[in-house]
């Protein structure tokens, strides 16, 4: 299933956009997420930071206004 990232107000709960991660690639974020150990698959929610935003931006060419918003990654299947 893919990941998304989900946008939110900055330090509120307002969701503003959701995008798909086209090329979902589990290892990639289980990498950056330091392998969680008791999600293994990333079914959980994960905030994004400046270091993640860029590693994501390297691979997949998507960045998010950190400034902005509040970025969570997030999996796909229930956000649908």
């Amino acid at each position: 299933m893919p990941r998304m990232i989900a946008l939110y107000e900055k330090h509120g709960e307002n969701l503003v956009n959701r995008f798909d991660i086209l090329h979902d690639d589990l290892e990639f974020f289980r990498e950056i997420l330091g392998r969680p150990a008791k999600d293994p698959l990333l079914y959980g929610v994960y905030k994004i930071d400046k270091a993640k935003n860029k590693k994501i931006f390297e691979r997949f060419g998507v960045a998010v206004d950190l400034e902005k918003y509040d970025a969570f990654l997030e999996y796909g299947e229930d956000l649908i």
